[in-house]
């Protein structure tokens, strides 16, 4: 600490402009104070509250000297390029203040994060003028406040409404999944280990670790970015078919630990965050969309006519995880979070949306052809006095549920649900999730006005309905391989048709059928290459291919396509229509993005 210590006649001063986003509130009006010392005061890195203390008792000692007893402290960042960030700062000189006045200084003291106007008389004897440094002493480390949490206490919550302790259930001959779950959450059994096949699949499609930057962060080459767009894009066509008025953002991933609001709601996060230092401020990178969705919501005026509203984004998120940890397509530092929060009128209102989510959220699953297991994230105060709600959705479970209870009043929400496929290691893998937070709405000033003109702190509901688009992606994938013939959805594989020339000779009758089919807004490549038919149909289907059609001559004079099927692996005889009019149909309601590479194989450099 470096404090400028003037020995006055007075000082006037004026604040004028903020200029730290923590700047505390004030008038903008002149204030004079007389026959006081002004100490002018800058908080290096290093700084703590002990170096306050050390500060105010050299003052006291030099006020004697000085027979003054009022001080002003008088923020000042001018006098050291070493500065701490501005929540230290404040904090600290909030520290002089206190103890200031302790030792029965009368104390003044400039508002923070202000650029000021000021005048001043300075006495003319030797001590008017004096600077100090002020060293930390012994630093101590400051400890984050522990929550003393007990043992985690687990339930099994049936389909009839029974609660059962876990280590009492009888699991039944379907519940292997469920089994699964529980021994993991509530007994802490690890699966058995290994390598899973998805890890080889993902790379095939281009799928792969950056090895030019951070542990957890992927790259996406052209059929990877094809199917992770499509999945964003599904993304929000799935939140809109909930009915509810919704809003598609985008915004920076790059937010200022100086405002509490966002400090306070990273420390909740705990220490998976990734911190950016920017001259004299500490940012965080988002770990999901709340920052930037409710940093936006909260400067709109919203009336409760308009309420339920929803909020989207798929987030540029980072997340600070283990490095041995990380798992290629899954547990990621870098990932995509289509976050997608609804606005409610309270918590009842909450709950009956909550329930639509819920529905939306099995669907989503149950059409892939998988299924989800649940843990139950609540306190038992919530499960008391909401056992119908909690009832209403593991109905739509069809299974029973595991109930974690967590201590009252430690997380912002009331209830987390946390999604599980069981992966083909046996190894539950949290892939959706929604919660009912009751915390943040006033933490960062959202409100609507009601009906009364009160305003109102709405619910929030955070949803995550596909889960992260690369755990939705690694979702699709664990289906696929529990297939006797592992295929992607038809809407989400990158090549939907190929088309195979049997020889040079038919491959502008190739290109022609694949016009028409590219006109239907189908993805279709030529296999151009020069390379026997039986190699180019074992490649077709080695990269999951859905369709594969070859021409030669017999097609050519009958119209008829020989069509290899990857869904009933036969091979067809079809006219282009009729694969056409099934092709459409099973696209039916799925989102459409254009190849993002070129159609003819032979222009394609060997990627996979």
């Amino acid at each position: 600490m470096r404090i400028l210590q003037l020995h006055s006649n007075f000082i006037e001063y004026k604040p004028v402009k903020k200029e730290a986003a923590i700047a505390e509130e004030c008038e903008k009006k002149k204030h004079r104070l007389e026959e006081l010392v002004v100490l002018f005061t800058c908080i290096e890195q290093g700084d703590d509250e002990t170096v306050a203390k050390k500060a105010i008792e050299e003052i006291k000692s030099s006020l004697e000297k000085l027979k003054v007893n009022r001080i002003l402290i008088y923020p000042y960042a001018h006098l050291s390029n070493n500065l701490a960030n501005p929540t230290t700062a404040l904090r600290i000189v909030k520290a002089m203040e206190k103890y200031a006045k302790e030792v029965d200084i009368e104390t003044y003291r400039t508002p923070f994060g202000w650029c000021k106007q000021f005048s001043i008389s300075i006495k003319g004897h030797p001590l008017a003028e004096q600077a100090k440094i002020i060293l930390p002493g012994e630093l101590k480390e400051e400890k984050k406040k522990k929550w003393k949490i007990p043992k985690p206490e687990y339930l099994i919550l049936t389909l009839d409404g029974r609660t059962v302790l876990a280590e009492n259930y009888k699991f039944g001959k379907s519940e292997e999944d469920f089994k699964a779950l529980v021994e993991k959450e509530a007994f802490k059994k690890e699966a058995v280990g290994g390598e899973p096949r998805f890890i080889s699949v993902l790379k095939k499609f281009g799928f792969e670790w950056e090895s030019s930057s951070d542990s957890g962060h992927m790259r996406y080459g052209p059929k990877a970015a094809l199917m992770v767009d499509l999945a964003g894009d599904y993304a929000w066509q799935s939140v809109t078919e909930m009915g509810i008025p919704s809003f598609s953002i985008k915004g920076t991933n790059l937010f200022n630990l100086n405002i509490p609001a966002i400090k306070e709601h990273a420390d909740l996060f705990g220490e998976r965050l990734y911190t950016v230092r920017v001259g004299n401020e500490e940012y965080v990178l988002k770990y999901a969309a709340c920052f930037q969705q409710f940093s936006m919501i909260k400067d709109w005026t919203i009336s409760y006519k308009q309420i339920p509203v929803g909020m989207f984004e798929i987030a540029d998120s980072y997340r600070l995880e283990q490095s041995g940890e990380c798992l290629l397509g899954f547990r990621l530092r870098r990932f995509y979070m289509p976050d997608y929060h609804i606005f409610c009128r309270g918590l009842e209102h909450a709950k009956q949306v909550s329930i639509g989510v819920h529905k939306k959220i099995y669907e989503k699953i149950r059409e892939l052809g998988n299924d989800y297991v649940s843990v139950y994230n609540l306190t038992k105060s919530f499960f008391e006095k909401n056992r119908e709600f909690l009832g209403q959705l593991v109905e739509i479970e069809k299974k029973p549920v595991l109930l974690r209870f967590v201590p009252e009043k430690k997380y912002y929400w009331v209830i987390n649900v946390e999604y599980n496929i069981i992966d083909e290691l046996k190894r539950p893998r949290e892939i959706a999730t929604f919660q009912i937070d009751i915390g943040n709405a006033r933490r960062f000033g959202i409100k609507f006005v009601d009906k009364n003109r009160e305003k109102v702190y709405p619910p929030i509901l955070h949803i995550a309905v596909l889960g992260g688009i690369e755990r939705y992606i690694f979702t699709v994938f664990d289906t696929a391989l529990k297939q006797k013939i592992p295929r992607l959805p038809l809407w989400l594989s990158p090549i939907q048709i190929r088309v195979i020339p049997v020889s040079d000779s038919f491959a502008k009758d190739a290109e022609k059928i694949a016009d028409e089919i590219e006109g239907y807004q189908i993805r279709v490549d030529v296999d151009d290459r020069a390379l026997t038919m039986q190699k180019k149909v074992r490649e077709a289907e080695m990269a999951w291919v859905n369709y594969i059609v070859v021409i030669g001559q017999k097609e050519v004079d009958s119209g008829m396509l020989a069509v290899r099927d990857r869904e009933t692996r036969k091979i067809r005889e079809m006219s282009l229509r009729e694969l056409m009019d099934e092709v459409k149909e099973k696209l039916e309601g799925k989102p459409f993005r254009s190849l993002t590479l070129p159609r003819l194989l032979s222009q394609r450099p060997q990627f996979w």
